[in-house]
């Protein structure tokens, strides 16, 4: 907003990356998206058990043999692709969220890291297609509208674990 103000001019695409916008995706964008998405899925699939052993117990898995270091950064780079494929359709500002609550929503219903990778990407998923329908029929911030749909997944598995 700082720079927004010493600009004195309003950047529409600057608000789109913060805040995320569906218009600004293009046919040719989808076509980098789409391979890197089934990349990250494959190379997480791939390498599920070996990732899961890094993430509960590093050290535990260094004396196991796993290569750590590679593991880690296999890790950090599934992560930095899957924002940046998010960054167009969710913004900067939202991608945290986007990530984050999903997952604590699976973790109020699931057993196991299986089912809690299984129900994440499904809340997600529901998400994303509750949210863009809600700001397309409410003429709403994409962004916003999928992150609030997110909390309201939230609320409701975490009533459920209540019961």
């Amino acid at each position: 907003m700082v720079l927004i103000g010493a600009a004195k001019k309003v950047n529409v695409d600057l608000f789109s990356y913060l805040f995320g916008s569906i218009t600004t995706v293009q046919a040719a964008d989808l076509w980098v998206i789409l391979p890197l998405a089934v990349l990250v899925v494959a190379l997480v699939g791939l390498l599920y058990k070996e990732l899961a052993y890094v993430s509960f117990d590093d050290e535990q898995a260094k004396v196991s043999g796993l290569p750590t270091r590679f593991l880690n950064q296999a890790l950090v780079i599934l992560a930095a692709v899957t924002v940046v494929l998010s960054l167009r359709i969710v913004g900067a500002l939202l991608i945290g969220a986007l990530m984050v609550i999903p997952v604590a929503a699976a973790m109020q219903v699931a057993r196991g890291l299986k089912q809690t990778i299984a129900y994440a990407v499904g809340f997600g998923l529901l998400s994303v297609i509750i949210g863009l329908l809600a700001s397309y029929y409410l003429n709403l911030a994409a962004g916003g509208s999928i992150v609030v749909v997110a909390l309201v997944v939230f609320l409701i598995a975490a009533a459920m674990r209540k019961l």
